[in-house]
């Protein structure tokens, strides 16, 4: 669906899928993707926000969002549209933030009661403009047991 803005046609929301990297090894609890749903206003904000970067010629700007879905991959279920299929995280997250910056924005925060940090994929402010979901999922591999085994 689209809506005017400014004179011009845009894409009215957008779905993120990002994965998600953490700052510890051994950590086991660890989510795989954060899903985030961008509607007009979010996307509006992110703009400004970027705009604002560049005005204060700063390096970033950070705000509490706590709009996100955590994903793991689910490794029993079937790829999804090429992709690995994903299941709800368990776990949780605190300090959730959106971090702007003058070209691009991601999110980062941390595993609940603990020091472990982590932070999404970054996204270009490019992506605001283009129509359809914007997933960085693996794409699932495809294994093909009817032949004999040549993987040694």
């Amino acid at each position: 669906m689209k809506q005017k803005y400014d004179g011009a046609t845009k894409p009215s929301a957008k779905k993120l899928i990002l994965p998600i990297t953490d700052n510890n090894e051994f950590y086991a609890d660890v989510g795989g993707y954060v899903a985030i749903g961008l509607d007009l206003e979010k996307k509006d904000r992110i703009r400004r926000l970027s705009a604002v970067v560049r005005d204060l010629d700063v390096y970033r700007i950070s705000a509490f969002d706590c709009d996100c879905e955590f994903l793991i991959t689910d490794y029993e279920a079937d790829p999804k549209n090429g992709k690995v299929a994903v299941m709800e995280f368990k776990g949780r997250m605190e300090c959730t933030t959106l971090n702007v910056t003058d070209s691009d924005f991601h999110w980062s925060g941390y595993y609940r009661h603990t020091s472990v940090r982590w932070e999404s994929e970054s996204v270009p402010l490019s992506v605001l403009d283009e129509e359809g979901e914007y997933d960085l999922r693996e794409t699932a591999k495809v294994i093909d047991d009817t032949g004999p085994d040549t993987r040694f």
